[in-house]
């Protein structure tokens, strides 16, 4: 059965009559009765009575009619569907996302501000590891991510910078440095044990500040782990500046770290060669913002 003959049968149903239905049709009055046939045989009931006078609908018939009418606009239903995910106005796009670009909002700001304008497109967000995110969204696990850059990429997967940010001390409250008034430098901190959250590189350039290396540290991981870990007294840490605003944890105090700024960055992570209409436009969107 096919969708065709569902046509044919509803307007001969409309119209009990071969001939103006053949013509509405724009096929001939035998070809009409062959479908007609053929749909009755494949149903194994008949669906029409037929006398030289008329034609009616059997009880059959107006059952089907029903179910024929539902059945093709469900495949309209679907094709439009289908057209609107191909035009990028309806779909889903996986997000992968770092604590930070959370916390900074850029995140929030530029995917509310993509969804009010494709309300038919889903947006699944999950937390991950940032050292995994690049790689998800190059397998295809998630379909786009927001890091914090700079992170090492594939070949395959592009970034854009969405938001500008710089590196901040925090330490405990009870460290010795916090009475005081002047900045705290670099090289006052050496000897210490440094909680390094997955973006190392503001740690590594204080270090080089300082004149020390980081002889004396050890990885926490997620940025709620290494405020955690500064906030009981095991050690400090260099982290985003957008935390010093953002997240006010008790047992924690926030430094400017003095000089130059110690540069830092949010990136968005797409694949270069996107094939899926919503994702794309997503991308887009997002690349017009940057």
């Amino acid at each position: 059965m096919e969708l065709r003959h569902l046509r044919y049968f509803l307007e001969l149903a409309k119209t009990l009559h071969y001939g103006v239905a053949a013509e509405n049709l724009n096929i001939s009055t035998p070809t009409l009765s062959v479908q007609i046939n053929q749909l009755e045989e494949e149903l194994g009931a008949p669906l029409f009575y037929r006398t030289q006078r008329k034609v009616e609908l059997t009880q059959i018939g107006e059952i089907f009619q029903q179910e024929a009418r539902e059945t093709l606009q469900h495949a309209e239903q679907a094709k439009a569907r289908v057209r609107s995910a191909a035009r990028g106005e309806r779909g889903y796009i996986r997000v992968g996302y770092v604590a930070s670009a959370l916390l900074s909002g850029v995140l929030t700001r530029l995917l509310t501000c993509f969804s009010a304008g494709a309300p038919d497109i889903s947006i699944n967000a999950r937390e991950s590891a940032m050292d995994t995110l690049a790689t998800q969204v190059s397998e295809r696990t998630i379909d786009v991510a927001f890091v914090r850059g700079p992170v090492p990429l594939p070949a395959d997967v592009g970034y854009s910078e969405v938001e500008q940010d710089h590196f901040a001390l925090a330490l405990p409250d009870n460290h010795p440095l916090v009475a005081q008034e002047q900045p705290i430098e670099p090289a006052q901190l050496k000897g210490e044990i440094f909680i390094l959250p997955e973006q190392v590189s503001g740690t590594v350039t204080f270090a080089q500040r300082g004149g020390f290396i980081l002889s004396r540290s050890w990885s926490a991981g997620s940025l709620n782990e290494v405020l955690a870990n500064v906030a009981l007294g095991n050690g400090v840490a260099v982290i985003p500046a957008i935390l010093v605003t953002q997240l006010k944890l008790p047992g924690i105090t926030y430094r400017e770290i003095p000089g130059a700024v110690i540069p830092s960055s949010i990136w968005f992570l797409y694949r270069k060669r996107e094939r899926t209409p919503a994702v794309n436009k997503l991308v887009r969107m997002i690349e017009r913002n940057a």
